[in-house]
């Protein structure tokens, strides 16, 4: 019963991060249909995490501070445990939370594709005194080696191109040499006249 559940969820989920990935696209002034195809053959990473209660929340994290690699991210929560960082202020900012709402986040590829007019969400899970707190993540992205690139619409001579191509494997390739707990961050690799590498 479960596992039909979870099928249908991912089904579901995938037709609405499908639908906003169109429309972030065409706020871009780029065909809504740019990444569709690629985007149906290419991956759909569900995460589901269980963060049990914490006597001592202050002092523990769920997950560290770090922004997705995908194009887009959908993400359930059961409680709050959320926050992303407000760049403005340097400051954590704890999302609210709204039973039974989706909340989403840009990823990576999109700061790439968008050539930095989409930003990456930087965001880290904390811990709840009382609470278990279920999250279920849904990240899409191009498959395993197509590149995203920068479109092609967004650069001239006044807007350069920001960021090397990259792939969900160059992806994995970071993970496996960098630690994301001590501040790496994979699209700081991936800004051009950068000399971050991984």
């Amino acid at each position: 019963m479960c596992r039909e559940k979870m099928g249908r969820y991912c089904q579901e989920v995938k037709k609405v991060g499908l639908e906003l990935i169109s429309t972030i696209i065409e706020s871009l002034e780029i065909n809504p249909s740019y990444l569709t195809k690629k985007l149906e053959d290419g991956m759909q990473v569900i995460a589901v995490n269980c963060y049990p209660p914490c006597p001592q929340p202050d002092i523990a994290l769920g997950l560290p501070p770090h922004s997705d690699y995908s194009c887009l991210t959908i993400l359930y929560q059961s409680c709050e445990g959320l926050q992303i960082m407000d760049f403005e202020d340097k400051t954590w900012k704890a999302i609210p939370h709204i039973p039974g709402a989706l909340q989403v986040h840009v990823g990576d590829h999109f700061e790439v594709l968008s050539n930095g007019l989409y930003k990456s969400v930087v965001h880290r899970a904390t811990l709840n005194r009382d609470k278990t707190r279920i999250s279920i993540t849904s990240l899409f992205s191009l498959g395993m080696d197509d590149k995203m690139e920068t479109a092609k619409e967004l650069v001239d001579d006044q807007n350069p191109k920001k960021y090397r191509e990259s792939s969900f494997k160059d992806f994995l390739d970071f993970l496996a040499t960098n630690d994301i707990s001590e501040g790496k961050s994979f699209i700081d690799i991936l800004k051009i006249n950068n000399d971050n590498h991984y």
